[in-house]
């Protein structure tokens, strides 16, 4: 049974990340950032026909203010990072609480597409810290209080407690927000 939980755990840390390398240096139609999404993400979706990215995802990000606007009809590469931010972003915050945030950051001076691809590579070396340290703390968790996997009541309780600490991983990024990105 530890296994068969060992590898749940793991299968749920087997993510995928566009590093800054990945993204060319050019600008792109809507269409190739789409695509770069779909062929480097495809781990990230739970059913295969699952969409990471649409053209109306990036219409709506634009028309919110959530990216900076766009000049003609192609994305800078700022563009593309800021959408991976908001992907990294969306599925805990709202739009307008992503809004809020990036627009806090954007108000630094001087804020720039350099700075911002630095706070992108800074976040994908704390989410592989937490790929490392995360899955242990859950085992721990699984050994104090035993599950059994053929036991859907135990299951129900790993279940609840696994949601618990996504609420308390979204209440901190709520706190976040509401201390340090005042509303305009």
């Amino acid at each position: 049974m530890k296994r068969e939980i060992q590898e749940l755990i793991a299968k749920s840390f087997q993510d995928e990340d566009i590093f800054p390398e990945k993204i060319p240096n050019i600008d792109l139609y809507m269409d190739q950032i789409i695509t770069i999404f779909d062929e480097n993400l495809k781990k990230n979706k739970r059913f295969k026909d699952d969409k990471l990215l649409t053209k109306t995802m990036i219409n709506n990000y634009s028309k919110e203010g959530v990216i900076k606007p766009i000049k003609g009809k192609k994305y800078t590469r700022e563009h593309i990072i800021q959408m991976l931010m908001v992907y990294s972003l969306k599925n805990t915050l709202t739009i307008q609480e992503i809004k809020r945030v990036l627009s806090g950051v954007y108000q630094e001076e001087p804020f720039t597409a350099d700075e911002l691809e630095s706070c992108y590579r800074r976040y994908l070396e704390f989410k592989q810290i937490e790929r490392d340290t995360v899955p242990q703390v859950i085992d721990e968790m699984i050994d104090r209080l035993p599950v059994e996997m053929n036991s859907k009541s135990d299951l129900l309780v790993l279940l609840l407690s696994v949601s618990a600490m996504s609420v308390y991983m979204k209440r901190m990024a709520e706190n976040m927000i509401d201390s340090y990105f005042t509303q305009e």
